[in-house]
């Protein structure tokens, strides 16, 4: 005789504030709105006293915002494991930075409107002398992988060099850069930063 199955527990009524309050604050960051406890509140429809209980600051809508956006971005581009590094000296190093890149950048205007929150909130002059804002994208752990994949020849300050010039492919910075700035549309975008990342690896290698 099968067992009957137990129904899952039922959320608390504090949880499913909780849940209201954290989804109402990733839909102000989808929307580009203010992340604020009152703007949460709102749009959760739970008093401003009750928000401030979830959310002790505007800085802590901002973290309950931004959480889910980290989270998928870790699932959706994890680093290489050890295992895997890239092989010194390998040919089709230039492709798999033009692949990385397009991956990340796909991602990237996936979530733009997050990203463009993000940026703007951290340039934001109240937050002058505040930690400098970062991706959310590992791409400090991805460029490591590349440049551990260039031939042992290459230079210490041609490595250094190559992560820097990378940096911009990645995050806000590349949909700001190409659509606002270039002027170019999304799929123009992935092809021109595709074609930049493979171009920088290769003249890093032929340099050497």
């Amino acid at each position: 005789m099968t067992p009957p199955q137990s129904k899952p527990a039922r959320p608390s009524p504090k949880e499913r504030t909780r849940r209201l309050l954290g989804n109402a604050a990733r839909e102000l960051l989808r929307a580009g709105a203010p992340l604020t406890v009152q703007a949460a509140a709102d749009l959760a429809g739970v008093s401003r006293a009750t928000a401030y209980r979830y959310f002790p600051s505007n800085e802590a809508v901002l973290m309950h915002a931004t959480m889910p956006l980290i989270q998928d971005a870790d699932e959706r581009l994890q680093p290489p494991d050890p295992g895997t590094t890239m092989e010194p000296s390998s040919p089709d190093l230039p492709a798999k930075a033009s692949a990385l890149v397009r991956t990340m950048g796909t991602w990237a205007f996936d979530h733009e409107n997050e990203l463009r929150t993000l940026l703007r909130l951290s340039l934001a002059p109240e937050r002058t002398g505040q930690t400098p804002r970062r991706g959310s994208t590992n791409r400090d752990t991805w460029i490591a992988a590349l440049l551990e994949g260039l031939p042992p020849h290459v230079s210490q300050a041609s490595r250094n060099r190559l992560a820097v010039a990378l940096v911009p492919l990645f995050g806000a910075d590349a949909v700001v850069w190409s659509t606002d700035i270039a002027q170019v549309d999304r799929d123009t975008a992935l092809d021109v930063m595709a074609w930049m990342a493979a171009t920088l690896v290769q003249v890093t290698i032929d340099e050497a």
